[in-house]
């Protein structure tokens, strides 16, 4: 890789650097906005996108700047019950285990564990526990604080309205929601041991077909005998692991683990 380079016409440098540092792919139509927004970010720090590289490379950068970086050039398109028929699917799918133990990778700013766990109470679950993770550390520190712009699909049992009720905050269904910042393609462990569902919704296709699969194989080590793995339409790169049956007719592509 070039120690510097003039201009950012050689834009594949900021592309290599992220996948060789942090394993993170930005899918070629994404490209553009993130040079953009590169390019703002630098600015704001009294720098050019061509500095701010050469730092980055050098490994001169501190964590908070890798952290606005990497959010930068992740997705972040989520809301609260985006897909009402993944939810209901979940829940539906959470009734065979006394305990379900549930894993959102990619999950972005909170808002599907949140809206995971409000169904799951709707639905008279006594006892559940749903992680979420995601890469970009800013992304966690706003599921972590759980506060939001209010929203009509979440009831205010769940989440008190604050600010004239333009914003809410989630209160005591935060026991059964943990968050951690994590890369599901670097060394370091999730840490959320033996889920029984693992659900992973628009994230997959922004890596290449190969990169998908990889990560669906490291996903089904994780779950549990006789548990669940989720994908969205399209995402799964045609991935058929062994010990693994596909199910139909579902609301998502679905994968039970036999046991």
């Amino acid at each position: 890789m070039a120690e510097a380079i003039a201009e950012l016409d050689d834009q594949e440098v900021w592309i290599d650097l992220l996948f060789t540092r942090f394993k993170i792919e930005v899918a070629q139509e994404r490209q553009p906005a993130l040079f953009r927004a590169l390019e703002n970010f630098a600015a704001a720090q009294n720098e050019t996108a061509v500095s701010l590289y050469r730092r980055a490379n050098s490994r001169q950068l501190s964590r908070s700047t890798w952290a606005q970086i990497i959010h930068l050039a992740t997705n972040h398109e989520t809301r609260f019950y985006r897909n009402p028929s993944v939810v209901q699917l979940v829940a539906q799918l959470a009734r065979d285990f006394p305990r379900p133990r549930i894993l959102s990778v990619g999950c972005s700013t909170g808002e599907e564990p949140y809206s995971l766990a409000v169904e799951l109470s709707q639905q008279s679950f006594p006892n559940f526990k749903i992680h979420g993770t995601d890469v970009s550390e800013p992304c966690i520190d706003t599921a972590l604080s759980g506060i939001y712009r209010t929203n009509a699909s979440i009831p205010e049992r769940f989440a008190g309205r604050i600010e004239s009720g333009q914003r809410m905050r989630f209160g005591w269904i935060k026991d059964f929601v943990t968050f951690e910042q994590h890369n599901i393609l670097g060394e370091r462990p999730i840490n959320f041991t033996a889920p029984n569902i693992i659900i992973t919704q628009n994230m997959l296709i922004y890596y290449r077909s190969r990169t998908r699969k990889r990560i669906l194989d490291l996903l089904s080590c994780l779950l549990e005998d006789g548990g669940y793995l989720i994908t969205a339409p399209a995402e799964e790169a045609n991935w058929n692991a062994q010990g693994f049956e596909r199910l139909h007719s579902l609301a998502a592509p679905v994968f039970r683990k036999q046991s």
